[in-house]
């Protein structure tokens, strides 16, 4: 018979669980604690149940000292021996392989690897000395060992740390880089001008306009772009004759060979015939 000193029905399935009861699930409550009471000694299987319940707390508790001990060293920031290192280099997402590497530790321990060329680019190049993953920031004695490691590697570069704290060579960086893109901006205009007037104007007043306006005005341009870089507005030029073309799928109509007047005159450019 049940009595209010039986377990609840929680606890009544663990222990049928524990006595193998088929179908305990279905029972009633009532039915079940009787079934346990008289034909499986139910004190036996309570005592069972709670040693097992105190092992299982006391494997809880030392895992969960372990990953206290597992926080507290990778706090000091020391890594831990069984971290796992990555094998491709997070700026060029390419295997490291046997290149020089330059080891970064993260405040939660963990180790990230970078090639020290291309990280040593990616800096000097963006004036930004940050992971750029975690965007977490280098630190002066970060920049000094990555120096070390590229003099080791044999790379002729400028130095990281100098760098940070030389703010105007990055002020100046922007400047050209700004002035070079406007540039570019500029001669593409007259480009998209000169496409224009390909597939639009009269063919006697297209060469009238090409070679009065049109050419003058890119000429202009182009030089100033190529005083500045020359392997930049080569580049260019390549673009623009890929754009006067247009897709191999779908070329742009060549109207009486204008387009390929104008390539003619854009490859002189860039041979520098022209200027």
């Amino acid at each position: 018979m049940q009595t209010r000193s039986s377990p609840n029905i929680h606890t009544l399935h663990k222990l049928a669980k524990r006595a193998a009861i088929p179908n305990y699930e279905y029972m009633p409550k009532a039915k079940l604690f009787n079934k346990l009471q008289e034909q499986y000694d139910l004190d036996r299987l309570q005592r069972a149940e709670s040693r097992s319940d105190i092992k299982i707390s006391i494997s809880e508790e030392r895992k969960s000292i372990s990953r206290g001990k597992k926080r507290t060293s990778s706090s000091t920031g020391v890594p831990s021996k069984r971290a796992r290192v990555n094998k491709i280099d997070p700026i060029m997402l390419d295997y490291i392989g046997k290149q020089p590497t330059f080891r970064f530790i993260r405040p939660n321990g963990t180790v990230v690897k970078f090639v020290v060329e291309s990280l040593v680019d990616y800096l000097l190049v963006s004036g930004d000395f940050k992971d750029p993953e975690t965007r977490l920031p280098f630190t002066d004695d970060d920049l000094l060992r990555l120096d070390v490691a590229a003099k080791k590697a044999g790379l002729n570069k400028a130095s990281v740390y100098e760098a940070k704290h030389n703010i105007q060579y990055f002020l100046d960086a922007r400047f050209r880089v700004d002035a070079l893109e406007g540039l570019e901006r500029c001669a593409g205009e007259v480009i998209a001008d000169i496409l224009d007037i390909i597939e639009n104007m009269d063919p006697d007043d297209a060469h009238l306009r090409l070679a009065m306006r049109e050419f003058p005005s890119f000429v202009d341009y182009y030089q100033q772009l190529s005083e500045a870089d020359q392997t930049y507005a080569k580049k260019c030029i390549a673009h623009w004759v890929v754009f006067l073309k247009g897709p191999p799928n779908k070329p742009n109509r060549n109207y009486f060979g204008l387009i390929d007047v104008v390539v003619a005159f854009l490859h002189r450019c860039a041979a520098g015939e022209i200027f």
